[in-house]
């Protein structure tokens, strides 16, 4: 055979191969397939729903642009962990199956301008991707596919949970403002409006952040604790701010 020949053949029998199963993992069983298939399809489906809210508030009727700036970073949000997690299921030797997305059934209400329900709403699609989520990661585990478990839990559970912790803050804000309707949730749309969608209590609600907090005054205790010699003439040591 020459060379040439021994090329085409290798080639031939190289091309004959269905190179998904060379990059398909054992531990990604068709039921582990599926279930990523049908995370895609609850975020797209969350997607729809977040950007259906968002238009609403932004009706001349409504007029609510803070809100509607929190359901675009929302909607944003969805579409983004929807891209990584069907990228992440090629890669592993997976195929994308676009379903088709549910039209959502939420209504902004306009007479009166009535935030309460459709707040309810959004925390209910927030919680119903994080039960999804744990679902999924609980598979994975048990399919040995750590990769993926690992990589749900640092992208996706802490994040989830924070979230619905926000909304629920935000919830209760929504429910003690419209008490009285009209001032309260002009102030509060207003704050979100300031903050560009984002909650302003977020911070407040994450752990990694509180870490930061809590090691940043540790560290000024310890450097005013190392100033203990440099007490002044009245006997008081003096403090960083003195210095």
């Amino acid at each position: 055979m020459s060379s040439s020949e021994y090329a085409r053949s290798v080639v031939a029998e190289i091309s004959s191969h269905n190179l998904d199963t060379w990059v398909r993992p054992g531990t990604l069983t068709k039921e582990a397939e599926e279930s990523v298939r049908g995370h895609i399809h609850q975020e797209l489906t969350s997607w729809i729903f977040y950007r259906k809210l968002a238009a609403d508030c932004s009706r001349a009727n409504i007029a609510l642009h803070g809100f509607a700036m929190l359901w675009e970073r929302s909607a944003m949000e969805c579409m983004h962990d929807m891209h990584w997690m069907e990228k992440y299921l090629v890669t592993r030797g997976g195929r994308s199956k676009p379903t088709a997305i549910e039209a959502p059934q939420v209504e902004w209400p306009d007479n009166p301008v009535e935030p309460l329900h459709p707040c309810q709403e959004a925390f209910t699609v927030e919680k119903k991707l994080l039960e999804d989520l744990e679902r999924l990661c609980s598979l994975a585990q048990k399919t040995g596919e750590t990769a993926l478990s690992d990589a749900i839990q640092r992208r996706f559970l802490r994040k989830h949970s924070k979230h619905i912790k926000n909304l629920a803050d935000l919830i209760q804000q929504v429910a003690r403002v419209s008490k009285q309707p009209g001032l309260g949730l002009y102030l509060l749309d207003r704050e979100l409006r300031k903050h560009t969608g984002m909650i302003p209590w977020d911070a407040v609600n994450d752990p990694d952040i509180q870490d930061k907090g809590i090691e940043l005054l540790n560290k000024r205790i310890s450097e005013g604790l190392g100033l203990g010699g440099m007490a002044d003439h009245c006997g008081r040591v003096s403090s960083p701010v003195d210095l």
